[in-house]
């Protein structure tokens, strides 16, 4: 039995033999045994035809338009492919502005990390006079006070 399936940028064929071995089934005369054995192949994306996995690439991009936020992308491709999306794309490329690239994943705290800052902010600006509740929001200036004092 054949299976295709397309969708979230991977596409595969999957094979699915049924031989005698491995799972056994007591029908009460005889023990049957089943196994299950799968063939996986890449499908390129744009043409839909299987990729030889000596000829793998796999593309990924990020697009963000004005008022959304970014969305990546991936394709799995042959070769040639690869070089049709190279020229589909040439002309925004050529216009774009090369944006440097990052060392690694932006850091983003963590609730407690915010919750431990927020703590040593109140303590310090109640040890320097400054009025400040003891939940809630800070101010823009208080921390800004802080930073400046922490540096």
């Amino acid at each position: 039995m054949d299976i295709r399936i397309r969708g979230s940028g991977l596409s595969r064929l999957a094979d699915v033999y049924y031989p005698e071995s491995a799972i056994k089934y007591d029908t009460g005369e005889a023990v049957a045994t089943l196994v299950r054995i799968q063939r996986i192949e890449i499908v390129d994306d744009m043409d839909g035809e299987p990729i030889d996995p000596d000829d793998f690439n796999r593309v990924e991009f990020e697009v963000k338009l004005p008022g959304r936020r970014p969305v990546r992308y991936r394709l799995d491709l042959r070769s040639a492919n690869v070089a049709k999306f190279e020229v589909g794309i040439a002309e925004y490329v050529q216009m774009a502005a090369r944006v440097p690239a990052t060392d690694g994943p932006t850091r983003v705290s963590t609730r407690a990390e915010v919750r431990q800052r927020n703590r040593a902010i109140r303590l310090w600006a109640q040890e320097k006079g400054y009025e400040v509740s003891t939940r809630g929001r800070l101010s823009a200036e208080l921390i800004d006070a802080f930073d400046a004092a922490a540096s």
